[in-house]
């Protein structure tokens, strides 16, 4: 797997080049211009800087050029994917020293070809990192995921969320809702679990049930439904 930065000032093709990279195993950021290309490349590590020609302020050319000119950033493959296919365009990104030239509209296939290509001659490079065993106390962790609540009751929650969450798993939430009531959430464990595309993205909508709730908590949410209004009415 490499780590691959992608630079376009063209969301959709963000995006595009994300899905098919990500595809294929390798771990990609996106920037959308030469000057946040150079922040992340600064304070990462990349094996590929994949950058179009045509952006605000400093071009693809620039941004070349500035990589090529810092020792720190010679064993990164450096291609370019952009709609210029003119002659001199060309010419000026192979002395500048790119190691491909991949002009739009691209074919994926093709894509991913050259792009592995370019890996065989500049393979990533091989970081430092920590193993841990399975029953290691410093293994144990929690992953932290924005979500929506779509609704609330005495029973338990329901909410929307990136995280496709199975059924039976025990999860945490912190919420403003639970803040303003002044009620810490209880652990809540995954009754229905269902995937839903929405807007073009795929999210997941969770049910669960409070294990554990102490009447307070629950009294709490019910005097908060009675003042503002039952469950088929939109919490502001």
């Amino acid at each position: 797997m490499a780590r691959i930065l992608v630079v376009d000032d063209d969301q959709a093709i963000l995006k595009l080049a994300e899905r098919l990279l990500t595809s294929a195993g390798h771990s990609v950021v996106g920037a959308e211009n030469a000057v946040q290309a150079m922040e992340l490349l600064n304070s990462g590590h990349f094996d590929l800087l994949l950058s179009d020609a045509n952006m605000p302020q400093y071009s693809g050319f620039d941004l070349i050029r500035t990589v090529k000119n810092n020792p720190a950033f010679q064993k990164m493959a450096v291609a370019m994917l952009t709609g210029r296919k003119e002659r001199r365009d060309i010419e000026q990104a192979v002395k500048l020293g790119v190691d491909d030239y991949i002009v739009k509209p691209f074919d994926p296939v093709l894509v991913l070809q050259k792009i592995e290509a370019l890996l065989e001659k500049k393979p990533p490079q091989s970081l430092p990192e920590v193993l841990f065993a399975a029953d290691a106390p410093l293994a144990k962790a929690k992953v932290l995921s924005s979500a929506q609540l779509i609704t609330a009751s005495e029973l338990g929650v329901q909410l929307r969320t990136s995280l496709p969450l199975k059924e039976g798993e025990v999860i945490e939430l912190s919420s403003d809702f639970f803040t303003q009531l002044g009620a810490p959430v209880p652990p809540l464990k995954v009754t229905i679990s269902r995937s839903e595309l929405r807007e073009g993205a795929m999210s997941f909508v969770i049910q669960t049930i409070y294990l554990g709730a102490h009447e307070s908590f629950l009294k709490k949410i019910r005097a908060w439904i009675v003042t503002h209004g039952s469950s088929h009415r939109a919490a502001s």
